[in-house]
């Protein structure tokens, strides 16, 4: 295949109709210039102009590949021009993965403001509270809470926030179990995130790095958070919650936390990229958008 750097080179020459100014348009020296026609003659094994210290003109054959170099570095520069536009304004498709939790109580309400802003691109999530491998099944990007370090190499790690996971209750219930102190939290009643039987235990932390464990007895187990978050409500039991997915009902009253100022844990929410090199400008604008916005949403909750 011809070099498309010597195609240009000869359209432009074509064009200025001496290789002093072709060679100051393109901005490589006349000598060069001089040397890229020869080897763009020799592997046609024709002449393609013919040139006298009088003379400068296309050959038959240089016309005829005059037309064609010029269609090519005309293509060149409108794949040029829309690559930058599509850049500068992504367009595309993304597919990401995400607990349904997390979807619901964090994601959705950015999702939506995000589309507003990208009207050219489209996103299909999958609400998931498995381990999704990214790149054998064709996501482009992931979100997941972890207490340790990500320990897979092939994927990249971009931390969001931190997580305040914690005890929640309805008022009633509380005021049913008499539960004022640590010590009256065992043996209450546990909504978890989790399916194991029997006694849950938790390690609690407070003030000044302070530990305690409790025991709650299990009473629901799902993966489902809003799931948990009903049944606190409806006074079946102390749900352990992430903190912004019970926020509204912190605010109005249906549920207050269980000893404030204790948590179970805090995690960190990441956003799981199987590369970081040549994103899709799509891809790159929603996680640089998620890495803006999640920790504005999240600010001031740790803590509290």
């Amino acid at each position: 295949m011809l070099d498309l750097n010597d195609l240009y080179y000869f359209a432009t020459l074509a064009e200025r109709g001496s290789f002093t100014a072709a060679a100051d348009a393109i901005g490589i020296p006349k000598g060069t210039l001089s040397r890229r026609l020869k080897t763009l003659e020799s592997r046609l094994d024709l002449r393609l102009i013919d040139r006298t210290t009088r003379r400068f003109a296309l050959t038959e054959a240089g016309e005829k590949l005059h037309h064609y170099a010029r269609s090519a570095v005309q293509q060149a520069k409108f794949a040029e021009a829309d690559l930058l536009s599509w850049k500068s304004e992504p367009v595309g498709r993304i597919r990401m993965t995400c607990p349904q939790g997390m979807l619901r109580s964090l994601i959705t309400p950015l999702l939506v403001e995000f589309m507003d802003r990208h009207h050219g691109i489209s996103i299909d999530v999958v609400a998931s509270s498995r381990y999704v491998d990214l790149i054998a099944e064709g996501f482009d990007m992931g979100l997941r809470s972890h207490e340790n370090e990500l320990t897979d190499s092939s994927l990249v790690a971009r931390r969001l926030a931190t997580l305040q996971i914690a005890l929640v209750a309805s008022p009633a219930y509380l005021a049913s179990k008499s539960a004022a102190s640590l010590g009256d939290i065992n043996g209450l009643d546990g909504l978890h995130m989790d399916t194991s039987n029997g006694l849950a235990t938790w390690t609690l932390h407070g003030p000044n790095h302070r530990q305690s464990t409790v025991h709650l007895q299990h009473r629901l187990g799902s993966d489902d958070i809003f799931l948990l978050k009903a049944a606190a409500i409806a006074g079946q039991g102390v749900a352990v919650l992430p903190l912004h997915a019970c926020l509204d009902e912190l605010a109005q009253g249906s549920l207050i936390r269980v000893l404030p100022g204790w948590e179970v844990s805090r995690r960190t929410l990441s956003l799981i990229l199987p590369t970081t090199k040549g994103l899709m400008p799509a891809v790159r604008a929603w996680a640089d958008f998620l890495a803006e916005r999640v920790p504005v949403m999240l600010e001031g909750l740790v803590g509290r």
